[in-house]
């Protein structure tokens, strides 16, 4: 097979970048979506996971994934536009003949002690149901998304509970 002269220049560059990006690694100017089967919003990727586990499951089948740039965790909320996004997922994706909330990463390390999130970032931003964190029957260390009724779509409110409760899940992970 013949190949004529802009043919072989095309392909001559098409290698000198594939080796640039070899030699080199990826720029940070090169997209990076996200997972397959993630949503991306603000510069991070969230999936909502449909099967019912305690919170330290959930956070470890979280850590089960990765992306070139980290490993992922339960979702750490910082700003109400991430919190509305995260309730979100919840709401079009959950069954709620059975599922009324979704895992997030805030957890307590100390019973009565501050929430923090499992990712390690900082807990700058909370929506509490009205009179929670209750920490009823002092076993209420983990922290969910919950959707009571629809009227809760408006406060798109977390609440405390039990962490061995089964319940979905929603993580988050920085893009490829």
């Amino acid at each position: 097979m013949q190949y004529n002269y802009y043919e072989v220049i095309n392909m001559k560059l098409a290698s000198m970048v594939l080796l640039a990006v070899a030699f080199r690694g990826f720029s940070e100017q090169v997209y990076r979506p996200c997972p397959q089967f993630w949503l991306s919003f603000n510069g991070n990727c969230y999936r909502y996971f449909g099967e019912r586990v305690p919170w330290g499951e959930a956070r470890d089948r979280c850590r089960d994934h990765y992306s070139f740039n980290g490993r992922a965790d339960l979702v750490s909320i910082h700003t109400e536009q991430e919190n509305a996004f995260a309730y979100e997922l919840l709401r079009s994706s959950a069954d709620f003949t059975t599922d009324t909330s979704a895992w997030i990463g805030a957890y307590q390390t100390i019973q009565g002690g501050p929430f923090i999130w499992s990712d390690g970032s900082d807990l700058n931003f909370e929506r509490w149901l009205p009179g929670e964190p209750s920490n009823s029957g002092n076993i209420e260390d983990c922290v969910h998304l919950h959707r009571g009724n629809a009227g809760d779509d408006i406060l798109q409110p977390w609440n405390d509970r039990s962490c061995g409760f089964d319940t979905p899940f929603i993580c988050k992970v920085v893009p490829n």
